[in-house]
């Protein structure tokens, strides 16, 4: 058993106190791995229109070495979407903190939305798609943003890849969360792997004030939620089963099927 754990909370201020509190209680409760959902470390982006580009990079680099770290002091993984700066703007991106690097990856695919125009704001530039998968306590990760959840090629990279779990980090809001489950419930049958979902609290605002709900859960390799929490600040503690996952994979074999349809297409 490995023991992952999403944190659920609101953008973080410039104080260490929260979180250093938060992974503390992780430390002790043997959990190796945290999970942040989407602008925790950084304000929303309709907020960050609104501020001085100093002080957004103030906060970038004060979060970036506060993260760095803390996952040294508690040797722990910290995965957290960070923004970054790039040229005259910035990029939105997945950090991984672990105790002795911390690598940057992009993400590949913005909410293009009126009410909800990531891509207009930020400057990614992804060349090809590119998951964040990584090892750790002999398990494979990989991470994949929320709006990216929703798009089969991403998934079919987890299935190829043998993933054992996934890490969801969101920032969801306008009551989506039955959607939301249902997609989770699927992938993770689908993909013979946990799937553990970190959705921020808090507000923020769009064209008017909107509510960010939380409900963060953990759904297992057979498509079912293990466990959840709620609309509150907090922590779910997650322990992994790798028997489950082997079981899922010979059970169902969906990745085995997966590369025999891709034989089949490249011998047509």
């Amino acid at each position: 058993m490995s023991r992952i754990a999403a944190l659920q909370l609101p953008t973080l201020s410039m104080s260490e106190a929260r979180i250093d509190y938060y992974l503390r209680v992780l430390k002790d409760k043997n959990a190796s791995l945290a999970l942040l959902g989407e602008y925790v470390l950084n304000s929303f982006f309709t907020e960050l229109k609104e501020m001085p580009r100093a002080m957004i990079n103030e906060q970038i680099s004060h979060k970036k070495a506060l993260m760095s770290e803390l996952a040294r002091k508690y040797e722990i993984t910290i995965i957290a979407p960070i923004i970054l700066p790039k040229k005259d703007g910035f990029i939105k991106t997945c950090a991984i903190f672990d105790p002795i690097q911390t690598k940057f990856y992009e993400q590949n695919l913005l909410i293009n939305y009126d009410h909800w125009d990531e891509r207009g704001f930020f400057a990614n530039s992804c060349a090809s798609v590119k998951i964040p998968i990584f090892t750790h306590k002999k398990l494979k990760f990989g991470v994949i943003f929320g709006f990216e959840a929703h798009f089969d090629l991403f998934w079919e990279q987890i299935l190829r890849e043998k993933v054992d779990v996934v890490l969801v980090p969101s920032a969801s809001t306008f009551s989506s969360n039955g959607r939301w489950e249902k997609l989770l419930e699927i992938r993770a049958f689908l993909n013979h792997c946990y799937i553990l979902r970190a959705n921020r609290v808090g507000r923020a605002k769009f064209s008017i004030s909107s509510e960010f709900y939380g409900d963060s859960f953990i759904v297992g390799p057979s498509g079912e939620i293990d466990d959840r929490l709620r609309n509150e600040e907090g922590i779910l503690l997650c322990d992994i089963d790798k028997e489950r996952i082997l079981n899922a994979r010979k059970t169902w074999k969906f990745g085995e099927n997966l590369a025999h349809l891709h034989d089949l297409d490249q011998n047509r």
